[in-house]
């Protein structure tokens, strides 16, 4: 019985009765099939691990790459719960069609979890899209708990198929089937990524800021590769839905760590070299740089606040300065970037001349109402696009001009300029 068989012999019509072709290219078949799926099993797994790897690498890399706390851990619990939702997925394609009691619960548990999963992290994107888009829908808990009540259905579904069968079940053979309400599942996540995605779009449209506009791009189409990949996986049976995440949260990376290059680390505002870029995209278009207004300014007598409060508090002055631009710059549309040391610049569309000069002395009456043991006061000069300035470095020439031009008049009359 055990070891090697032991050898019988046969009389001829015994060995034609024995030799099938039939049967043995059936045999053939059957393992090259067996082969091949094992292959395309490996080959998923494979993809499930690269991707877990991409995703918790984001993850930990996002700590050092987002701006707000709350962004922060938003984005890092979206990275781990994507993580964490294609490990149980990897541990379903292992385990369905696997008989057995060890087989069977985990097909079962893999599912269970892998939909609340899915479902959870919808939610969570839903949430971090909107808090970026500042939206009303999340300033209070009760609306919070309201918005995720579907998840919550989601998830007490999906660990109660065991006994109700309503989103799947595992059949005698322990094999994935669907449910009859299997249709929860996908309505509720996809609703989430849905309704942010059109709030982003929509949100795209109307601002100004290129900065802005381009994170609110990335939020409307962000659901775009999971949304193909997961219909990949239906069409094809490819792991094409954990792919199409990773390449989500691969762009929204990249948008943030293109943000933090041209971002200005101590007054948050844009740096001198997103300023060029901007300036180089206005110009590219004729028809975008009408009626714009270049402003050039730079804090009087910011010396002696660093001279007389240090550098600190030189420093706190220009975070002062930077949230007084964008409290009055921002509203209307103007891209507002620190140019360097103390000087600022402002590009605004204005009709007419008279609403840019309302806009200076608006800038200055905002920082007189800043509690600091000192006057703030920006010299401000302007210069408009036409009239000889038909270029990004003429507009820059002429407002510089403009700019020292009044403060050679402030310090005719008395004014501390440095």
């Amino acid at each position: 019985m055990f070891g090697r068989s032991a050898i019988i012999p046969f009389t001829p019509a015994e060995l034609r009765g024995v030799y099938c072709p039939d049967s043995n290219w059936a045999i053939l078949t059957t393992w090259i099939l067996k082969g091949w799926r094992l292959v395309v099993k490996a080959l998923k797994i494979e993809i499930f691990v690269l991707c877990m790897i991409v995703l918790i690498g984001l993850t930990v890399r996002s700590r050092r790459s987002l701006f707000s706390s709350t962004q922060q851990l938003l984005f890092s619990m979206l990275g781990y719960t994507s993580a964490a939702y294609i490990l149980f997925d990897m541990i379903w394609t292992l385990s369905d069609g696997v008989d057995g009691t060890l087989g069977i619960a985990a097909n079962w548990i893999s599912n269970a979890v892998s939909f609340s999963l899915f479902a959870i992290a919808c939610l969570i994107w839903f949430i971090y899209s909107e808090t970026v888009q500042g939206s009303r829908l999340l300033t209070s808990r009760y609306r919070v708990v309201l918005v995720a009540l579907p998840t919550a259905l989601v998830v007490v579904l999906a660990f109660t198929s065991y006994w109700t069968h309503a989103l799947f079940y595992i059949d005698s053979q322990g094999v994935y089937r669907r449910g009859f309400a299997y249709m929860i599942q996908p309505i509720v996540s996809y609703c989430y990524v849905i309704h942010t995605s059109l709030h982003a779009f929509v949100q795209s449209r109307r601002v100004e800021s290129l900065q802005t506009k381009a994170i609110y791009r990335t939020l409307a189409f962000f659901a775009i590769p999971a949304l193909v990949g997961g219909t990949f996986q239906v069409v094809y049976s490819v792991p094409g839905l954990c792919v199409g995440i990773m390449i989500s949260m691969l762009l929204l990376y990249i948008v943030y760590q293109e943000q933090l290059i041209s971002t200005d680390p101590l007054t948050g505002l844009n740096n001198r070299n997103r300023f060029e870029t901007y300036m180089l995209s206005l110009f590219s278009n004729v028809d975008q740089a009408e009626d714009v207004y270049l402003l050039m300014m730079d804090a009087d007598g910011f010396k002696q606040i660093n001279d007389r409060y240090g550098h600190v508090e030189g420093d706190h002055a220009l975070q002062v300065i930077s949230a007084a631009l964008k409290e009055v710059c921002s509203a209307s549309g103007g891209f507002i970037a620190r140019y360097g040391g103390d000087e600022f610049v402002v590009l605004q569309k204005a009709v007419a001349e008279q609403d840019i000069m309302h806009l200076c002395a608006t800038i200055n009456d905002e920082l007189a109402r800043a509690e600091v043991p000192y006057l703030l006061r920006m010299s401000i000069g302007y210069a408009r696009v036409g009239d000889g300035v038909d270029t990004w470095q003429d507009l820059l020439r002429a407002a510089d001009a403009e700019l020292y031009r009044v403060k050679r008049e402030k310090k005719k009359a008395g004014v501390q300029i440095r």
